[in-house]
C-alpha cells in the first residue's frame, strides 16, 4: 500500500496539535505542516503579556522542541504560504509555485487581526498584535513615557494596556461600546474591571468613537469622533478577529462565520478545519459555535485525528476562556447570555470571587476572579445541568466540591 500524506494548513498551536493527534493516535504515513509565518509553531497568550513585559522570546513558548518534529516525523516548513486549493484533484499550490497533493487536508489557518478603514490608519505605529513579529516591534515602542492608544476594550486591548503600564508608558483605552468586554462578561464584573484599569493609571474611556489618526509618516496623534484629539506615539488595534477562510471559500467550501465543519471537524471528504477558523456543531450547546480560545485550539485537533483514523468522537463542551492582566487572573466558562439570576460566591474586595449565572436555578455562566481553583468544580456543575439553592452556591464556608457531589 503506498504511502499517504495528511497536509496540514497553518503551523500555528492548532496545526501543531493536530499533527502531533495524528502521530500519537496512530498515524503512520507522512504529515506535511505547512507555516506561513517564519517561526516555528508558538502559543500566543505570551504576546500580549510576558513577551511585552518581560521581553521573552515568543518562541520560547514553542509548541514542541526544535528536534520535535524530526523525531516524530513531521516535515515542518515555516516561511512557506499556501496559495490555492484543488479539492477535486487533491492538490493544493504554494505561494514560490511548488505543489503538493494530499489524501487528507487539515486547515488550520487560524485568524487574521481585523482592521480599521479610517484616514490615517496606514500611518506607522498603527499596529495590531497577532504574531511573535507583531509583539518584537510592539514591544520596541513600550518605552517609559510613551503615549500609547489602545482602541478596542477586548482582551487584546486590555492585555496590553496593563503591559504597557508596567512598561511605565501613558495607556488610553478607547471602547466605543458603554462597557468593556460587553460579548463577554456580565455587567458588573465589567465594571469591576475598569475599575481596576483606571486604578492601575489607564484612561479608560467608554462610549467613544474614533475618526481617524493624525501624523507625517507615523502616528503622532488620534483623532475622537466628537473633535477631541489624543497624543499618540503608538496606537494599537484590538478590534478583533477574522478567520482565515480565503483559501476555505476560493476553493469552494462552505464558509459561515469561519470554516464550516460537522461535530467531528470534518469540511468534506477528507478535508478537516480547527481552531480559530473553523465554525463546528458543538455538541454541547447544540448549534454552530467558532471559539478563538487556547482552549479550543487544543481540543479541536484530538476530535479532527479521532475522525481521520475513523473515530466517531463529537468535538465540543463548555467553553472555557482566561485572561491575565496585572495581578488579576480572569477564567470565564460557558458562553454569555441572558440570565435568570446572578449569584456572587465570595467578596470583590478580597480580590478573589466568583460571579455565577443562572437559568431556572442552573448554573449556566461563570466568572471566576483569581478563583482558579473553583473552575472544575463549576464546570462540572454546569455540565450537570441541575438547578441549585442560590444560597448554597453563594457559601463560601461550603466548599463547591461538596456541592457538585451532592447535585450529581
Amino acid at each position: 500500500m503506498s504511502q499517504r500524506t495528511a497536509v496540514i494548513v497553518g503551523a500555528g498551536q492548532a496545526g501543531a496539535r493536530t499533527a502531533a493527534a495524528l502521530r500519537k493516535q496512530g498515524w503512520q504515513d507522512r504529515i506535511l505542516l505547512l507555516g506561513a509565518e517564519e517561526e516555528p509553531p508558538y502559543e500566543r497568550p505570551p504576546l500580549s503579556k510576558q513577551v511585552l513585559t518581560e521581553d521573552a522570546d515568543p518562541n520560547a513558548g514553542g509548541i514542541y522542541a526544535p528536534d520535535w518534529y524530526a523525531d516524530e516525523a513531521v516535515e515542518l516548513r515555516v516561511g512557506c504560504r499556501v496559495e490555492s486549493l484543488d479539492p477535486a484533484a487533491r492538490r493544493l499550490r504554494l505561494a514560490d509555485g511548488g505543489v503538493e497533493g494530499w489524501d487528507v487536508l487539515v486547515l488550520a489557518t487560524g485568524c487574521e487581526a481585523r482592521r480599521l478603514s479610517l484616514p490615517g490608519a496606514g500611518l506607522d505605529g498603527v499596529v495590531s498584535l497577532r504574531t511573535a513579529a507583531d509583539a518584537r516591534a510592539l514591544r520596541s515602542h513600550l518605552r517609559p513615557g510613551a503615549d500609547v492608544v489602545l482602541i478596542g476594550g477586548g482582551f487584546i486591548g486590555l492585555e496590553v494596556a496593563a503591559s504597557a503600564r508596567r512598561r511605565g508608558c501613558n495607556a488610553t483605552l478607547l471602547e466605543m461600546r458603554p462597557q468593556l468586554l460587553e460579548r463577554a462578561l456580565p455587567a458588573r464584573l465589567a465594571r469591576y474591571l475598569a475599575q481596576r484599569h483606571r486604578r492601575e493609571g489607564v484612561d479608560l474611556r467608554l462610549g467613544v468613537g474614533v475618526a481617524g489618526f493624525e501624523g507625517d509618516g507615523g502616528v503622532r496623534a488620534v483623532r475622537l469622533s466628537d473633535g477631541t484629539r489624543l497624543p499618540a506615539d503608538l496606537v494599537v488595534v484590538g478590534v478583533g478577529g477574522l478567520p482565515n477562510v480565503g483559501l476555505a471559500r476560493a476553493a469552494g467550501l462552505p464558509c459561515d462565520n469561519g470554516i464550516r465543519v460537522d461535530g467531528a471537524c470534518r469540511v468534506a471528504e477528507d478535508i478537516y478545519a480547527v481552531g480559530d477558523c473553523a465554525c463546528f456543531d458543538d455538541s454541547w450547546s447544540g448549534r454552530p459555535v467558532r471559539l478563538e480560545s487556547w482552549e479550543n485550539a487544543e481540543l479541536a485537533p484530538q476530535a479532527a485525528a479521532k475522525a481521520i483514523l475513523g473515530g466517531t468522537e463529537r468535538h465540543g463542551g463548555v467553553p472555557w476562556f482566561w485572561t491575565d492582566q496585572y495581578d488579576l487572573n480572569l477564567q470565564l466558562l460557558g458562553l454569555k447570555q441572558p440570565v435568570a439570576q446572578e449569584v456572587l460566591r465570595g467578596d470583590p474586595d478580597s480580590g478573589s470571587f466568583c460571579l455565577l449565572g443562572l437559568v431556572e436555578g442552573r448554573v449556566t455562566t461563570a466568572a471566576l476572579v483569581n478563583a482558579g481553583r473553583e473552575r472544575r468544580p463549576l464546570k462540572r456543575l454546569i455540565e450537570a445541568r441541575v438547578a441549585l439553592d442560590p444560597a448554597t452556591l453563594a457559601d463560601i464556608d461550603r466548599p463547591l466540591r461538596d456541592v457538585v457531589s451532592a447535585a450529581t
